[in-house]
């Protein structure tokens, strides 16, 4: 009895093979991450359990592999939108420093015609 009962065993836990491995990691491709999750608290995989979890936590690396990217991406970009914010501001500086000088120069001007007009009185 004892030996029927292990022969019965043996024959409804199927051995992992790479091939199951592959059967279980297709079938959670098709499922997508949240019903292989539902399914593993469930004791769907039964034996692929383990693949199944592989599976997941290869999902979840891919995601955060992708995110690190995307972040990497915007702050690349907000560096470059600081860069030109910055040579803007250093051309509107040069700007407003060659405008001040010909203030300068006019206010110059306007004063010397002055004395010039004062001169001619005197």
């Amino acid at each position: 009895m004892l030996l029927s009962a292990r022969s019965t065993a043996s024959r409804e836990t199927p051995a992992l093979t790479p091939d199951s491995r592959e059967d279980v990691r297709r079938e959670c491709e098709k499922l997508g991450e949240l019903v292989v999750q539902a399914r593993l608290e469930s004791e769907h995989f039964g034996a692929g359990k383990a693949f199944a979890w592989e599976w997941l936590l290869e999902q979840h690396h891919r995601r955060l592999r992708e995110g690190e990217s995307a972040e990497r991406e915007r702050i690349v970009r907000a560096l470059k939108a600081a860069e030109e914010s910055a040579s803007a501001a250093r051309a509107a500086a040069a700007g407003a420093q060659s405008a001040a000088r010909w203030a300068i120069v006019a206010a110059l001007a306007a004063a010397a015609a002055v004395i010039v007009s004062l001169a001619k009185y005197w």
